[in-house]
């Protein structure tokens, strides 16, 4: 019989993992009275009430579908980097729904940012690659993101007056993507050469730990396959454009739909605040953070009106959260993704 001491470790993670909806639903519940109460006694709800009976609904949907077609692009785009040589081998409804996972995950368990974690697993069910290079995978693909989130910032600044926060983050965030890119790239193209040493130095562990770090060795360098193909890194950058720009049109829908008077410079602004303010570890659906950044946003391009700006956050936010709680709810239960097999 197992004592106290050998049962514990096994029980308190899965008291934890039970724990956390309570803690995101609680904190979830204080936001939203909070939030309520503040805007109670800021804005006039009628006013809100008639700034969404006006916007255009039909601009509302598409902004939402463009959404949508963004995590299909994002899906196609990993499917190259998982193999850029055997893409047709590698099913698109399985990354699709891998990446839906991912988000659904973040969505739910904002604190613990493991939907990169989830996605990987998923993709390790539903096609044999391992963990490992399904992770080592998404460090390249955040890598660029960074990268032409950087590109996006520089590219405005000399446009528009940016915000405070943004004006000095564009070439920060360029810098330490371009050396992550370069550093992966060095590896990628001397594989041969980083296996030799790492393995010289795992020769000096137990035998059992360094067949272990071995096969976490070559599946992480299998993941940057597609940075030694030409023709899969000209996909990936063409895919990366293409996201950049599904991005902006998502925000610039929604000015029209509110009859703002912003073009797509300002729809670019508002995607890449969002993009910097919600990659950290956030409150339950980013709740809060989502709606002040892009009220702010908004303000410093000269939009005083409480009422539209709130009536677009709120707006701009179910866009980009219905598809993930929805399609991510289907990816949970077509991949059958759970706790108790992750933990491993």
């Amino acid at each position: 019989m197992s004592s106290p001491a050998e049962t514990e470790p096994a029980t308190t993670p899965s008291r934890w993992r039970r724990a956390w909806p309570w803690i995101n639903g609680i904190l979830t519940a204080v936001l939203l009275i909070g939030g309520i109460w503040y805007l109670s006694h800021t804005i006039d709800f009628r006013d809100v009430q008639e700034a969404m009976g006006s916007a255009n609904l039909w601009l509302i949907v598409l902004a939402l579908l463009t959404f949508v077609v963004n995590g299909a692009v994002k899906a196609w785009r990993w499917r190259v980097l998982l193999a850029p040589d055997q893409e047709k081998e590698v099913a698109f409804s399985a990354v699709f729904w891998a990446i839906w996972l991912g988000q659904f995950v973040n969505v739910i368990l904002p604190f613990l940012r493991l939907g990169e974690i989830a996605r990987a697993y998923a993709i390790n069910q539903q096609t044999g690659f391992s963990k490992v290079r399904g992770l080592s995978t998404v460090v390249v693909e955040k890598s660029l993101e960074l990268v032409m989130l950087g590109l996006v910032v520089l590219v405005l600044l000399p446009i528009l007056a940016l915000p405070e926060n943004m004006q000095g983050s564009g070439l920060t965030l360029l810098l330490i993507a371009g050396a992550v890119m370069v550093g992966l790239s060095i590896v990628a193209y001397q594989t041969n050469w980083v296996i030799s040493q790492l393995r010289r130095l795992f020769h000096l562990l137990p035998q059992s730990i360094e067949a272990k770090l071995t096969n976490l060795l070559i599946g992480g360098l299998e993941g940057l396959a597609s940075l030694r193909s030409s023709a899969a890194l000209g996909r990936l950058l063409a895919s990366s454009v293409l996201l950049a720009l599904l991005g902006l049109l998502t925000p610039y829908l929604l000015f029209l739909a509110f009859h703002i008077p912003l073009g797509l410079a300002e729809a670019a602004v508002t995607d890449s605040a969002l993009s910097l303010t919600t990659s950290a570890p956030s409150t339950p659906g980013q709740l809060g953070i989502f709606e002040g950044t892009v009220v702010l946003v908004l303000y410093q391009f000269g939009q005083t009106n409480q009422a539209i700006t709130l009536s677009y956050a709120v707006v701009y936010h179910l866009a980009v959260l219905l598809p993930k709680i929805v399609l991510g709810g289907l990816a949970a239960s077509r991949t059958n993704w759970r706790w108790r097999q992750d933990k491993s």
